[in-house]
């Protein structure tokens, strides 16, 4: 019998949803990290967030979703400056080619604190109450054997070599214990680093003559990913 039949059928079973009702799907939220912080937070509901970019996936309303899968990558987008070495915010087409990583800063040009990401804990918390207490960042970093690298063409232009071997549809991912949430939920999702750092440099930090660098044009995301079946027709 086909693997997604089965889970479908234990998730109805379980959590007492219509068979027919669930569809495969996704949600993905994504948190700028060109800050100083001691917490990452995620917003999962659209009616929550005060902007969105084009990659994420979020929650409306009246979504009911079933988590069986769930994930953290880093994403660095190639965007431009403002003149004074400030990147400025990526377009749509900036954050639609941009790869999402599953270790930190493949290039030694980024700010080597984000590193501090896979040494941090998630925790979510559904209706005021615990879903994940404390989760190590570190279950989700995969270094592949053949790795994506940013490197730097004569003209100084950033191109990319190589590419990521990714075993698998859910390389990177941990499993969840089927889990349903739904968009009018109070849902508090957040990495928690220990101690307030500046996670990924927020302006040009390469000295004169470097501001129009492609290392000085990017912004990096931390992009939570949630695989399983939306709730069709949920009310």
């Amino acid at each position: 019998m086909n693997s997604i039949v089965k889970e479908k059928r234990y998730i109805s079973e379980r959590l007492g949803v219509p068979y027919e009702s669930l569809s495969q799907s996704y949600l993905r939220a994504e948190t700028n990290i060109n800050i100083q912080t001691s917490k990452i937070d995620f917003t999962l509901q659209r009616n929550k967030a005060t902007s969105t970019y084009v990659t994420e996936r979020l929650l409306d309303l009246n979504d009911e979703f079933v988590i069986t899968h769930f994930f953290v990558g880093l994403k660095s987008v190639d965007t431009s400056w403002d003149g004074s070495g400030v990147p400025l915010d990526p377009t749509d087409e900036q954050h639609l080619v941009a790869p999402v990583d599953t270790f930190e800063c493949a290039s030694k040009y980024f700010n080597s604190s984000c590193k501090a990401i896979y040494n941090g804990n998630l925790n979510f918390t559904i209706d005021r109450t615990e879903f994940i207490p404390e989760y190590p960042v570190s279950a989700f970093r995969r270094v592949p054997f053949q790795q994506l690298q940013r490197v730097f063409d004569s003209d100084g232009s950033q191109v990319y070599a190589g590419t990521n071997g990714f075993t698998n549809g859910l390389y990177g991912f941990a499993n969840s214990e089927p889990t349903l949430i739904n968009g009018r939920q109070t849902l508090d999702l957040s990495i928690d680093l220990g101690d307030s750092i500046q996670v990924s440099p927020t302006e040009g930090i390469y000295g004169a003559g470097f501001e129009d660098s492609p290392i000085n044009r990017n912004k990096q995301y931390v992009v939570f990913e949630a695989r399983g079946y939306l709730v069709t027709n949920a009310k």
